[in-house]
């Protein structure tokens, strides 16, 4: 599994504030998929990478994404190795 660091610490910094990663097309992305996570009304950016960072702002909430933190099969097995450290799958 090849990963860039910075992916993984963004995935870590993700899963530290207890929210989940998952991949997301974000605009004028054209198809290519990204780290992405929910954010509550009223949360911030705080832990989390600020450079690079996009936001969307949803009906009650927002989506944070980072483009240049592309999703990839290596991303997918890093997350469920967090979800699941045991590495039985569901």
């Amino acid at each position: 599994m090849m990963i860039r660091n910075t992916t993984a610490d963004l995935i870590d910094a993700i899963s530290n504030r207890e929210l989940v990663p998952f991949p997301y097309t974000g605009r004028f992305m054209y198809g290519r998929r990204c780290v992405a996570c929910k954010l509550d009304q009223g949360s911030d950016l705080e832990g989390l990478p600020k450079v690079g960072a996009m936001v969307d702002q949803l009906g009650k909430g927002y989506l944070a994404y980072w483009p240049e933190e592309e999703w990839t099969d290596g991303v997918q097995e890093y997350v469920d190795t967090i979800r699941d450290p045991s590495g039985k799958a569901e």
